[in-house]
């Protein structure tokens, strides 16, 4: 079998209704839904530019504040205040445990030797004072005193025996045969008054209620159903069909109206979407294509052209001529320094010199043939 299309019930109304709806919504809706669309496509650029670097850069400062001042100080104060208390506690600990064990088991065993001797004491004491006086007490006094006792009990049971075959048990028999005879006269009496109560109270009252009462509460009752059946029906006419009619009208509206929001939603996301592409679209070809076309065909190629024609020839004459100025700064340091040792020995005379180690060379000059001095030809000032 096919399956049977959910389709609802539907009418002039619902036709008339539903297409203004649809539209009205669609034109209020639309609107909404590409400001929506707008603040939903801000949002995630805020997210995605701002608010996740912002968070990375919170989360990893946080984390170098606690590795700062919790983690290090607290490592640090471990490991070398808590670990040495720690170890010194134990220590001391350990001395302490030691010693008191140590005094305790030798104050266990004073008290031990010491509990002994009184426990002895103790039990002799309380054989002699208190046990043999308790044996000799019961044995001589306690023993027929009870005997005495049990005489004198069995005496007074024999008596109370007597008592309750002479005496009591003729006097419970007579309380019986009267408290039978009043039973039988309390019973007539009763079957008396319930006869007397049954002919005079309770048969009137049945008569009553069958022949008067109940022919009356039905008629009223019937009365009143018929009152309420009319007054129902006049309600029902007058008060639920017309209202039953506006909330049917306005079930209606209110459905027609949801569904067109929905519709109107789901039309304007697609309207929305289509729109944001062709924008897209368009700020592609009209502005990211040719920036990218002019990078590519112009200022790239230009780029390069000025980077080979004209920065790598302008960095090596750069590069050649200070080159050649701090070469000729080194050699002009060279021979000031030469032309000060020549003036110095020539006022002052020849310094004395400290024995130099064989192969040992000035620090202050270049060593190897390399070397400029004032009489060579490789100075800057005396080359040919």
């Amino acid at each position: 079998m096919e399956p049977v299309a959910d389709r609802r019930d539907g009418g002039c109304l619902v036709a008339a209704v539903r297409l203004p709806v649809r539209l009205v919504a669609l034109v209020v809706v639309l609107p909404l839904r590409m400001l929506w669309d707008l603040a939903v496509v801000a949002g995630r650029s805020v997210r995605t530019a701002v608010l996740a670097p912002l968070w990375r850069g919170f989360v990893r400062a946080v984390t170098w504040l606690g590795r700062a001042l919790l983690v290090t100080p607290a490592r640090w104060l471990y490991r070398w205040v808590l670990a040495p208390a720690g170890r010194g506690a134990a220590w001391v600990l350990r001395g302490t445990g030691a010693g008191l064990a140590r005094i305790l088991g030798g104050v266990w065993r004073v008290l031990r030797g010491t509990g002994r001797g009184v426990a002895v004491a103790v039990v002799r004491l309380v054989r002699w004072l208190l046990l043999a006086p308790a044996v000799l007490a019961y044995r001589w006094a306690l023993t027929p005193v009870g005997h005495a006792l049990r005489w004198l009990g069995h005496r007074f049971l024999d008596g109370a025996r007597w008592l309750y075959r002479r005496a009591l048990t003729p006097l419970g028999h007579a309380g019986r045969r009267l408290a039978r005879g009043a039973w039988a006269v309390l019973r007539a009496l009763g079957a008396a008054v319930a006869w007397l109560v049954r002919w005079l109270v309770v048969a009137p009252a049945v008569a009553l209620h069958r022949w008067v009462l109940e022919p009356l509460g039905r008629g009223v009752a019937r009365t009143l159903r018929r009152a309420a059946a009319v007054v129902g029906r006049l309600l029902r006419w007058l008060v639920v069909a017309p209202l039953a009619a506006v909330g049917r009208v306005l079930a209606v509206v209110a459905r027609e109206a949801g569904e067109a929001l929905g519709h109107a939603w789901r039309i304007a996301g697609r309207i929305s979407l289509v729109l944001g592409r062709f924008l897209a679209t368009l700020l592609r070809w009209i502005f990211v294509e040719p920036v990218r076309l002019a990078f590519r065909a112009v200022l790239a190629p230009a780029g390069r052209f000025v980077r080979d024609a004209v920065l790598r020839p302008v960095g090596r004459v750069v590069r050649e001529t200070g080159r050649a100025v701090g070469n000729a700064l080194a050699a002009a340091r060279v021979t000031a320094r030469e032309v000060r040792r020549e003036l110095r020995t020539a006022l002052f005379g020849a310094p004395r010199e400290a024995p130099v180690r064989a192969g040992a060379a000035d620090r202050r000059e270049l060593g190897g043939p390399e070397a400029r001095t004032l009489g060579s030809s490789t100075t800057a000032l005396t080359k040919d």
